[in-house]
């Protein structure tokens, strides 16, 4: 019986031959045989050597067309490289080696398995653009061939089902689509690449935005390494800069403390000017959890030295390090020093579109935190009726329930108990609804376990 792999060869060759509108007669000519032997090849009676088929393929301008089993085994390597470099955002290589690829893929004929790792793979280049709408209708073909997909391609296409709903602020959805490839690794660790590393990362950053710290760590838990003080990369700093963030979200103040310190001096080693700012960003938010005002404003500083040099390109961090900076200068009871920052800030053109959202909830979190009774009716109505909804639906949650609480305060002290109720309750509702630890620091049942396995 001769090789299955070496009969599919000289089909696609066949077919390679009649796109060419060529004869068996011109085959043999070009390989200096007989019109017999070909005629044998093509019904699988013979075949061709190693010699005869890079000759044909010359012959046909598809050099590096994938016919033969290493060839695929090669291509497929090109593909996962391909990958690689989007996922690091290499995206001027990644441009290039996908115009190399894209033009071996489009060659008929080729591996059905191929072009759809391919297609999935050119979802993650697309998504990595930011082209979510064009990588979502890819996404819907791919869809409709879902069912003939191998094991491996399935993992992908629902990886990248998850990115797309996680780009989309859908964070639920993404995490629904992540879990179904985690299922399958879990059935086909024979079949799939190590790529969990990736996929616990991505569950994280869910499980961070939606702010459930204890599944969160869980995941980050289980990326090798984590834990471990090797030499870092930007990549890795990043990933325990998360995992810093979902401690102190958990009460586990020391414990991020020290993450964030060794981030810190990583990602000086490394001169990364971003996680360097980063750092210091996420030690300030986490004295200003404790309500350390005077350390959490000094970290906010230096945070803004490095998002200054840069501001277009740090905007959104660069505006939250100022806010929560003249936040705690207002905990600290400054109020000249906090006037005289907001007076500043005005000043300052940024390229966050809220930012002037940003500065109003200042101004009114100020004329709360004084008292100052001729203002304080205006203050109410727009912590509630802007700053918290914006906060809410920015998924800030711990700033929406700083405003809750300024609201909470100030019914009480004048008296409204109707009012004060219904702040509290509404502080309540929202903690509830995604098991939020970082105010109340309590643990529902299943949180509480999770944590205290983790840590352990």
């Amino acid at each position: 019986m001769k090789d299955n792999n070496i009969l599919f060869v000289a089909e696609k060759l066949r077919l390679l031959r009649k796109a060419e509108g060529l004869t068996q007669y011109d085959i043999a000519a070009t390989l200096l045989t007989r019109q017999a032997r070909v005629s044998r090849i093509e019904r699988g009676e013979d075949e061709y050597t190693e010699n005869e088929i890079k000759t044909l393929k010359e012959r046909f301008d598809v050099v590096d067309m994938p016919l033969t089993g290493f060839d695929c085994e090669a291509f497929k390597k090109r593909l996962y490289h391909w990958r690689d470099l989007i996922r690091s955002k290499r995206m001027a290589e990644a441009k290039e080696l996908k115009e190399q690829i894209c033009r071996i893929v489009k060659l008929d004929p080729c591996d059905d398995d191929l072009p759809v790792l391919y297609r999935i793979f050119e979802v993650l280049y697309l998504l990595m653009q930011g082209s979510l709408d064009i990588a979502k209708e890819k996404l819907e073909y791919l869809e409709n061939i879902f069912d003939r997909m191998s094991v491996e391609q399935k993992y992908y296409y629902h990886c990248q089902k998850g990115i797309l709903n996680a780009l989309l602020n859908k964070h639920y959805d993404a995490i629904k689509f992540y879990r179904e490839a985690q299922e399958i690794m879990k059935h086909h660790k024979d079949i799939l690449p190590e790529d969990g590393e990736k996929l616990y990362y991505n569950l994280a950053v869910c499980y961070t935005e939606l702010e459930i710290p204890s599944r969160a760590i869980v995941f980050l838990s289980r990326i090798p390494g984590i834990f471990t003080k090797k030499e870092m990369t930007p990549h890795s700093i990043g990933i325990n800069i998360m995992l810093a963030i979902n401690y102190y979200k958990v009460g586990e103040y020391i414990e991020a403390k020290e993450i964030l310190q060794e981030c810190l001096l990583n990602a000086e080693g490394i001169n990364d000017k971003f996680y360097i700012g980063l750092s210091l960003y996420h030690l300030g938010v986490l004295h200003r959890y404790l309500e350390d005002w005077g350390k959490a404003v000094e970290y906010f500083d230096k945070a803004l030295g490095v998002f200054n040099k840069d501001a277009h390109k740090y905007a959104g961090y660069h505006t939250l390090a100022l806010y929560l900076k003249v936040r705690c200068i207002i905990g600290l009871r400054k109020f000249p020093e906090a006037e005289s920052e907001l007076r500043k800030a005005k000043l300052i053109k940024s390229e966050v579109d809220e930012y002037p959202i940003y500065l109003e909830t200042l101004k009114h979190i100020m004329h709360l935190h004084k008292n100052n009774s001729n203002y304080n009716i205006n203050a109410v109505k727009y912590l509630q009726n802007t700053s918290i909804p914006y906060f809410k639906k920015t998924n800030i949650r711990f700033e929406a329930l700083d405003c809750y609480k300024f609201l909470a305060r100030h019914e009480e002290k004048s008296g409204t108990q109707k009012k004060t109720i219904e702040i509290k309750n509404a502080i309540c509702e929202m903690l509830a609804q995604r098991c939020t630890l970082c105010v109340l620091r309590t643990f529902c049942g299943e949180c509480r376990e999770a944590v205290k396995k983790t840590l352990s």
